[in-house]
């Protein structure tokens, strides 16, 4: 089975799973690539804020680093859960049929735009923040939470920004439109309530990658 038709005709690819074995794998393959890939990008971004922190602290920010790191990865797994799990959960009200890990599944092909956008965004992210020059903060100013929170909105420079939110737009429009036809397929219901089905966790899940 081809995956990029889960990209380009969900309808069809859903279609066809949902006459397969069932399995987690492949799905399961695809949301472990999406949060390694959001664990980098968020890594970068990290590392640049961090340098507005006295060197005396960047053994702390070093630890704090690989946490965000790791946090920031299993945040990636859990998503795909907490998605999953609301899908089926709203798929219920309208009559539903079908098991959980079949929702789980189905859910986790959704999640291939976003590895998408993640290989466009990380170099953008790495280009941007790799020309920006951080002055480092001395403690008295470290201590101040006012100037703090202003040292780091200069750093990340507005066009990297915008940037990121028309593409992060367009990924979750890509989420909705194959989410619509993994729920009509995983949770036998018509082409209406799959899309109100898929419509709130996404954007909830658009809102929350935004942030």
């Amino acid at each position: 089975m081809q995956i990029i038709e889960a990209l380009t005709n969900p309808e069809a690819f859903f279609k066809k799973l949902s006459q397969k074995e069932l399995s987690l794998k492949e799905p399961f393959l695809i949301v472990l690539i999406f949060s390694i890939l959001i664990a980098i990008s968020a890594y970068i971004s990290t590392s640049t804020i961090y340098k507005i922190f006295h060197p005396q602290y960047q053994q702390t920010i070093a630890f704090m680093k690989i946490i965000g790191l790791i946090s920031t990865f299993i945040g990636g797994i859990i998503s795909w859960l907490i998605i999953g799990g609301v899908m089926h959960l709203i798929s219920i009200a309208f009559k539903g049929e079908g098991n959980f890990k079949k929702t789980l599944s189905f859910t986790g092909y959704g999640f291939l735009p976003n590895i998408i956008g993640a290989l466009i965004t990380i170099p953008i992210v790495y280009y941007f923040l790799s020309q920006v020059h951080v002055q480092p903060l001395t403690i008295a100013q470290m201590q101040n939470p006012v100037i703090v929170q202003m040292a780091i909105k200069q750093i990340i420079p507005k066009t990297l920004i915008y940037t990121n939110t028309i593409i992060g737009f367009g990924i979750t429009l890509w989420n909705l439109y194959i989410w619509t036809f993994a729920m009509k397929y995983a949770r036998n219901l018509d082409l209406k309530k799959a899309f109100i089905t898929a419509l709130i966790p996404t954007v909830i899940f658009g809102l929350y990658q935004l942030y």
